[in-house]
């Protein structure tokens, strides 16, 4: 029975990558280990933002950049990006350590960008 749900850019994103792969959605579901049902519902727009985990789950079992996704949910929600542990943990597999250590040379990369180019960017030009 048709859900009535609007599709998302996710959903979209998520059907095309499917039926590239030639996939469908119980081979998905085996290889995400993600349940058939709830795949269906996120490509029909039933849900619209999956957790961080799903969405890597499903970009591993379609082997694409899970970044595809987030641009895809995050364009849906209009929600600001998740926070940089977040992404860090999630996209790279880093430990705490490592992410404050990657934290700490993107706020050295920002105090030390010259005051010129922080100018610019701001300007838009």
């Amino acid at each position: 029975m048709p859900s009535g749900a609007t599709p998302t850019p996710f959903s979209k994103l998520l059907r095309q990558h499917r039926t590239a792969a030639g996939l469908s959605l119980y081979e998905l579901a085996k290889r995400s280990g993600i349940d058939r049902s709830r795949i269906k519902r996120m490509e029909d727009g039933d849900i619209k933002v999956p957790t961080l985990d799903v969405v890597h789950k499903l970009a591993r079992a379609l082997e694409v950049d899970a970044e595809q996704f987030y641009d895809a949910c995050w364009e849906t929600t209009g929600q600001p990006l998740p926070s940089m542990p977040i992404y860090f943990r999630a996209k790279y597999d880093l430990r705490g350590d490592q992410i404050e250590e990657v934290e700490r040379y993107i706020e050295r990369l920002r105090r030390d960008r010259p005051p010129s180019q922080s100018n610019r960017d701001a300007s838009g030009g």
